[in-house]
């Protein structure tokens, strides 16, 4: 009996121990339970409302349980330490005036008010640009060309005013075989001898920080513009060469009357 009372002493005690372990994470231990995956990635835009900037931050798994996840921010802001960010579905964001620009500041994710994983980040190291926006294709029968413009709200802005825009066009009937162009301004000129006659092209344009000071990503895609090449007739391959050479004469014989 007694060796018997002893090895069930033994088996309650260990029961005891593993209750007592298990009852400890659950009761707020984050350390020793076994979470999850709360990596995430943010990005910031400058000037987005007036003189406010906005930073928006995702967890990098969207299945995560967020609900009762917050994020906070510190370090690097005007007259305050922390702010907390404001949370729209899966999304966590802060639209704010108190942004120095200059600095490292560090990112929480907060459960019940304790810091479960933190990253540091610099507001102007991960710039994110508003998509350009108003493409247009002009057709100038006369040079035989295109002339690409579109608009971007960054040539309006303080900060972030100089980027890289990446033009995109394809004939739409080549799904993947896609032609970029990179330039700093916010004209482009397409050759029509480049371009397949009597097709139908798309084009869009992203932006990114050209990475002097302010540095970051792609922006979205702007919408995309639709436009039709004219078709090639023996006609339209003569006068195109003739009427830049009348073209030029005229300007040459302006020149000499001005002068």
């Amino acid at each position: 009996m007694t060796i018997l009372g002893t090895a069930f002493g033994m088996v309650f005690y260990l029961l005891q121990a593993v209750s007592g372990e298990s009852g400890y994470a659950q009761n707020g231990d984050f350390e020793d339970a076994e979470l999850d995956d709360y990596s995430f990635s943010c990005y910031s835009q400058l000037e987005v409302d007036g003189t406010q900037h906005l930073l928006t931050c995702t967890f990098d798994d969207p299945d995560i349980n967020s609900t009762n996840l917050e994020f906070e921010i510190c370090g690097a802001l005007l007259n305050v330490k922390c702010l907390t960010f404001n949370k729209l579905q899966e999304m966590y964001f802060i639209k704010t005036k108190k942004f120095l620009l200059i600095g490292d500041s560090e990112i929480y994710v907060k459960l019940e008010g304790k810091n479960i994983t933190s990253k540091k980040l610099n507001i102007v190291r991960i710039v994110k640009p508003e998509a350009p926006f108003d493409v247009r294709v002009i057709y100038r029968e006369g040079a035989n060309d295109f002339l690409v413009t579109f608009n971007t709200s960054h040539l309006q802005k303080k900060y972030v005013k100089e980027l890289v825009h990446e033009v995109a066009y394809r004939q739409e009937k080549n799904e993947n075989d896609w032609t970029c162009v990179n330039l700093s301004s916010t004209k482009l000129t397409l050759l029509q001898r480049k371009l397949q006659p009597d097709a139908m092209y798309e084009i869009k344009v992203r932006s990114i920080p050209n990475a002097n000071y302010f540095q970051g990503f792609w922006s979205e895609w702007s919408p995309s513009f639709h436009f039709r090449t004219p078709e090639i007739t023996e006609l339209s391959l003569w006068c195109g060469p003739v009427f830049l050479i009348i073209r030029r004469l005229w300007n040459n014989c302006v020149k000499n009357q001005k002068r």
